[in-house]
């Protein structure tokens, strides 16, 4: 027992120095950031720290800590054994949530049971990226069009039931998070490029209709089409969301002293606007660290798919990282007005329960990675005819003459 201990103990220890650690602490920054501005957008001065909005905030950073930790320890192998199973049980809550949407009508993306809720489409993110890092591993799939569409069909599955519910935003998130493990996985760029076409073309014919009325009004007031009033488009937050940052300046208000979000011109200033509120109360300055917390974050875990000799680990620290890197710039965009409004909150900053905790254990993930690398047969650990482990290339090159 007491070996066993000690051995624990030792394996705690090991592995911090390095990617993990930065991972640590640029998560770190980016929490406190978060937790000082749901403060300031939700509580505001007058009753202290930690207000209500902050203090159930801070609970669920706690939560997510927790489980980023506890990510932090388990064996990558156990991810990839474990893969399929947690799939198939977040697409068999999707398919509750669809199932009482049908049955009640409306907007159905939570589960909750007295004062839980859980979100499983944010569970759902990382689960497909898991699942489908197993199917890509040692690159055969991506040879063949059979096993290539089988993929792309097990990715599309999440995406078209967190659509309906209707998410579009989050459902939208994996698009790019799943053509970047099909990139780094080694598709053809022939192959690469024909699903691309043909994916836009699907959207583009058969998308527009089954988009909800205030979906189809967003769009058109980004595109300046028509006449939809702001207000049920998001134009509104919009417009609101540029004089906060404007107003701003180089060196910013001065926390709580954001008077524009403070009297309610700003909705959702604590979630998805929230990025317009540390642009109005710290300026620029704050608004780049923010965005250079993000940049370090996702470069580090792009550094960790670069290092990991297990194609595996690779392509779910690709995932990851391009999943927490688009969600961010879109979010961004969206309060400067160069996206239609999507309803995406910032990770790790906006106020949020299940995507907090959820991002968390994403980040927990990669540490495990960094922390204990796995051992593969081959030294570069990719398809027998790529380069050497000094010059290795993040993306796997499966050559089509391969058993």
């Amino acid at each position: 027992m007491i070996s066993r201990m000690q051995s624990w103990l030792r394996d705690w220890k090991e592995g911090w120095i390095g990617p993990a650690l930065l991972l640590l602490l640029t998560t770190g920054w980016l929490l406190i950031v978060g937790t000082i501005f749901v403060h300031s957008a939700a509580d505001g001065p007058e009753g202290g720290f930690p207000g209500p909005y902050s203090s159930s905030h801070m609970k669920k950073i706690l939560v997510g800590l927790a489980g980023m930790l506890v990510f932090s320890f388990i064996p990558s192998k156990q991810f990839e054994k474990y893969s399929s199973a947690f799939f198939w049980g977040t697409i068999g809550l999707l398919g509750l949530l669809l199932l009482w949407k049908w049955a009640q009508g409306g907007v159905v993306r939570w589960i909750r049971i007295g004062g839980f809720g859980l979100q499983p489409s944010e569970l759902a993110k990382i689960s497909t990226i898991l699942l489908i890092a197993q199917l890509l591993r040692n690159g055969e799939r991506l040879r063949q069009w059979k096993s290539l569409l089988k993929v792309l069909a097990m990715a599309a599955l999440p995406f078209l039931m967190i659509a309906a519910q209707p998410d579009l935003g989050t459902a939208l998130i994996l698009a790019p998070t799943v053509a970047a493990m099909f990139w780094v996985g080694g598709i053809e760029t022939r192959k690469f490029i024909a699903l691309g076409v043909s994916v836009l073309l699907l959207v583009g014919s058969c998308g527009w209709p089954l988009l909800t009325n205030y979906q189809q009004d967003r769009i058109k007031t980004y595109l300046g089409i028509g006449e939809v009033a702001l207000e049920s488009a998001g134009g509104y937050q919009v417009a609101q969301s540029i004089i906060a940052i404007g107003s701003g300046g180089p060196t910013g208000r001065g926390l709580h002293l954001g008077s524009h979000h403070d009297l309610g011109y700003l909705p959702e200033d604590h979630n998805d606007f929230i990025f317009s509120v540390i642009g109005e109360e710290w300026g620029l300055v704050g608004t780049i660290s923010v965005l250079l917390g993000f940049l370090v974050l996702v470069l580090t875990m792009l550094g960790v798919a670069w290092s990991c000799r297990d194609p595996f680990g690779r392509l779910v620290a690709v995932g990851l990282a391009t999943q927490i890197g688009i969600q961010a710039i879109i979010n961004q965009a969206v309060t400067v007005g160069l996206l239609p409004v999507t309803g995406m909150p910032l990770p790790l900053i906006s106020f949020g329960g299940t995507s907090i905790v959820v991002t968390l254990m994403g980040i927990g993930i990669v540490i495990s990675f960094a922390r204990k690398p796995v051992e593969v047969i081959h030294p570069d650990g990719l398809q027998r005819g790529t380069s050497s482990v000094i010059h290795r290339p993040i993306r796997a090159q499966v050559q089509p003459d391969q058993l």
